[in-house]
C-alpha cells in the first residue's frame, strides 16, 4: 500500500453531508471527524486482510494549523495549536510541532508509549531504511537520523542531532535537545527558548544565556556549510550564500564553506 495523503483538513473545508453537524468546532472540526473515519477504514482493511500486525503506519501532519485557528479559538474555544505559539508558516512551535504517531504491533516493544524527545519527519528515510535492512548512500538522507531503536527498545539511548526549521518570514531555527534558537536576521534579534519548561515560547532567554546562543549559532553554521547534519562527506548547497542566512554575511559564509571542504 503506497502513501496517499488526504486533502483534508486542508482548504477548501468541505466535509461530506453525513459528517456535517458533528462535533463542536464548526466545519473544520467536522472535516477532522471525516478524516478520522477514513483512517479507520484503512485500519479495518489491514486487519481484515491479516496485514495489520506487521504493517508500519505513520500518522502525522505536514505543518501546524492554518491561520483560521484564531477564529476557531475565538468562536469555539478550540485551540488547534495545542497551546503552542502561532501556526502554519511560522518558525515557532505552532508552525512545526505536529502529531506524530507510529503503529507497528509486530515491531514496537511496549506499544502505547509516548516519546518526548525531538524527532523530525525527515528521520523517516533513515528509520525505514534501517528497518528494511537497507543502507543510505552518503548523498541521501543527509539530515535523516534513524529512530528505529526507539521503536524496538523502550530504554534506547537516543539523542537527535540538531533539527532545523524555517518560517515563511525567512527566519531559521535550530533545536538541540530542549533548547531552541531562532536565528537573528536584519529585522529580528536572536530568540532562545528552553522548550521543556516553555513550550509556548514566551520567555526569550537569549540575553541571559549568550553562551547557548553562540553554541547553537556555531552548530547552525556547521550544518549550513556542510550541507548536512549527519556524519559523512560535506554536501554542496544548491546556491552560494542566500538572503535568509541573515546572521551570516557572504564573506564569512565563503570562509566557513572553504574550511568545511578541507
Amino acid at each position: 500500500i503506497r502513501d496517499r495523503p488526504y486533502t483534508s483538513p486542508h482548504y477548501p473545508v468541505c466535509p461530506l453531508p453525513e459528517f456535517q453537524g458533528q462535533g463542536k468546532a464548526g466545519a473544520y472540526g467536522e472535516f477532522m471527524i471525516e478524516t478520522d473515519h477514513h483512517v479507520g477504514r484503512i485500519l479495518a482493511f489491514l486487519e481484515e486482510a491479516g496485514l495489520d500486525e506487521n504493517t508500519l503506519i505513520v500518522f502525522t501532519s505536514d505543518n501546524g494549523p492554518e491561520k483560521s485557528w484564531q477564529e476557531r479559538l475565538a468562536h469555539t474555544a478550540h485551540d488547534s495549536r495545542g497551546g503552542l505559539r502561532e501556526g502554519k508558516r511560522s518558525v515557532y512551535e505552532g508552525g512545526h510541532r505536529v502529531p506524530f504517531l507510529v503503529r507497528w504491533p509486530a515491531g514496537i516493544e511496549e506499544p502505547g508509549r509516548r516519546w518526548e524527545k525531538v524527532v523530525g519527519q525527515v528521520d523517516l528515510i533513515a528509520t525505514i531504511a534501517e528497518i528494511a535492512g537497507g543502507e543510505l548512500s552518503v548523498d541521501a538522507g543527509e539530515d535523516s537520523q534513524s529512530f528505529a531503536g526507539v521503536l524496538r527498545d523502550p530504554q534506547h539511548d537516543y539523542d537527535r542531532l540538531p533539527l532545523i526549521n524555517h518560517g515563511n518570514d525567512g527566519r531559521y531555527a535550530i533545536t538541540e535537545g530542549d533548547w531552541k534558537l531562532v536565528l537573528p536576521d536584519r529585522d529580528w534579534a536572536p530568540e532562545l527558548y528552553h522548550l521543556s519548561v516553555d513550550r509556548s515560547e514566551k520567555n526569550n532567554l537569549a540575553k541571559t544565556h549568550p553562551e547557548r546562543v553562540r553554541h547553537l549559532t556555531d552548530r547552525m553554521n556547521q550544518i549550513v556549510v556542510r550541507g548536512r547534519t549527519t556524519s559523512g562527506p560535506a554536501q554542496s548547497n544548491d546556491t552560494g550564500h542566500w538572503k535568509d542566512l541573515g546572521w551570516l554575511n557572504p564573506e564569512d559564509y565563503k570562509v566557513l564553506v572553504h574550511a568545511a571542504r578541507q
